[in-house]
């Protein structure tokens, strides 16, 4: 029998089945079953946080700069993750190994602009003008 998993520990367990083992992040309302599922992993990765989203881009484009491994961060969608932008940029600029996993508003809503809480009007559409790949 298959054992049964969020959406954040499928993540978790796919970040580490890669071998990462740090993830810079700020928690919020979309990505608490991510977080939830980082710490009842946290002997086997860890979570650096930040008090702004940038800091989250910057710490994981300085991690994967350094290191050569990919920095991987988490943010809550929409303005979250457009305060991430320029680090993304960056990133991309620099041919540096960066990973931003973040939430969405109900797929229902998406496009509709019904003023869901953080939601922006195309967030994988200014997502892929950023970066190498980006999908939902």
């Amino acid at each position: 029998m298959l054992q049964r998993m969020t959406g954040g520990e499928a993540i978790v367990a796919g970040l580490l089945a890669n071998g990462v083992d740090t993830v810079f992040g700020l928690p919020g309302a979309q990505m608490y079953p991510f977080f939830d599922a980082l710490a009842r992993n946290a002997d086997r990765i860890r979570t650096i946080g930040a008090r702004h989203e940038q800091a989250c881009g910057y710490m994981a484009f300085g991690y994967g700069r350094s290191t050569g491994r990919p920095g991987v961060y988490s943010v809550v969608p929409g303005p979250g993750l457009l305060n991430t932008t320029a680090a993304l940029a960056t990133g991309w600029g620099c041919n540096t190994p960066m990973v931003c996993i973040t939430g969405q508003i109900p797929s229902a809503f998406i496009g509709r602009r019904r003023g869901h809480l953080h939601e922006i009007a195309d967030q994988l559409g200014t997502l892929k003008s950023l970066v190498k790949w980006a999908e939902r």
